[in-house]
């Protein structure tokens, strides 16, 4: 056993189902806001697909699921071997490349089929065009205008400077985990209940804290489910909250992004709870790992599809069936551009 890490194990099936459950969570969530602005208005008031209620929202609890795991996924890779230099030139690569290469797709398919995406780029200042090629266009929308074609929206360039600061992130959690995640705490806590930001869950700070949680529990999480008694008790807890964050109709007096984050912690423990019980080779397993494998592709990828598949509706009011086949057919596109993606991506690190 590792006596750093606590445990043996340098990948665990839990953070790949943990990935896929997230992706599921952003994919609906843009999904069912397309079909709100095509007009779809009745069939999200009937609730038949359930993604926000008076404290939680899936699309939150999704994002911090994925900036948790990134944070853990790091951390955990890092404890096998560390090479910052090596750390910076595979992680970015991996980050840029792909992203390269939906961007350059998406600006010829803008051009020849949506040109009314473009048509305000004369009016912002050239030099903005570096955040472009850092991959942070999408990020710093939120500020003010730029070049973005909405790939990897304002995640990736979260996610990157994230990348940037991991190094003295880690150097922290190595010192002493504790009082880092504490300092993260409060810091966290004065961002969030001090109203710092108007939309905090998706500011680079508050995330911050996701990344670091993930960092700290993949630490600590496989140390106690090495006991029986912790893990049902873990599991236990995480059930409750997960359901009382899903059934409770009265609004807590606390911000939704916190609200979510407590789930998402909850989805993470609880996942790591059951790590034992679903070991093995199985059919399921099997899927998961291989959608994990283009999860990076899919997400720069799903958000352009849906948006140019949802834009060619016109506004067509769509039924159950129809709207269920749509999301079919909207995801074998996905998942065939995301292959693509991935082809392209190997060719080039071949030259």
């Amino acid at each position: 056993m590792d006596k750093k890490s606590g445990s043996g194990k340098n990948k665990y099936a839990s953070i790949d189902r943990i990935r896929v459950l997230a992706f599921l969570f952003i994919i609906v969530y843009h999904f069912m806001v397309q079909l709100e602005r095509n007009g779809n208005y009745d069939f999200l008031k009937k609730g038949l697909v359930y993604y926000e209620n008076a404290n939680l929202h899936i699309a939150m609890v999704g994002v911090s699921l994925f900036f948790m795991i990134s944070g853990a996924g790091l951390m955990l890779s890092s404890r096998k071997s560390w090479n910052i230099r090596d750390f910076y030139k595979r992680r970015f690569i991996r980050l840029l490349i792909p992203f390269y290469i939906v961007e350059l797709f998406t600006l010829i398919a803008s051009y020849v089929m949506k040109p009314e995406w473009l048509e305000y780029f004369p009016t912002v200042p050239k030099i903005r065009i570096i955040l472009n090629f850092l991959g942070m266009d999408g990020y710093f929308e939120q500020f003010f205008q730029t070049f973005s074609l909405h790939v990897g929206e304002w995640f990736l360039g979260a996610l990157i400077m994230l990348y940037a600061v991991f190094p003295l992130l880690r150097f922290c959690m190595e010192k002493n985990r504790y009082i880092t995640v504490i300092a993260a705490t409060a810091g966290y806590s004065a961002l969030i209940f001090g109203n710092v930001f108007s939309a905090p869950w998706t500011n680079v700070f508050v995330k911050a804290y996701d990344f670091i949680l993930g960092m700290f529990l993949i630490l600590e999480l496989p140390k106690l489910m090495e006991k029986k008694t912790a893990r049902y008790s873990i599991l236990a807890v995480s059930l409750a909250v997960i359901f009382t964050g899903i059934v409770l109709k009265v609004q807590l007096p606390t911000q939704p992004v916190f609200n979510s984050l407590i789930i998402a912690v909850m989805i993470f423990a609880g996942a790591f709870a059951l790590e034992p019980a679903g070991e093995g080779d199985n059919i399921f397993d099997r899927a998961v790992k291989w959608i994990c494998g283009i999860s990076y592709e899919l997400f720069l990828v799903h958000h352009i599809i849906i948006y140019y598949i949802g834009d060619n509706l016109g506004g067509r009011l769509l039924n159950l069936r129809r709207i269920g086949v749509l999301f079919i057919a909207e995801a074998f596109i996905m998942l065939a551009m995301a292959l693509f993606v991935k082809k392209i991506e190997k060719l080039i690190r071949l030259k």
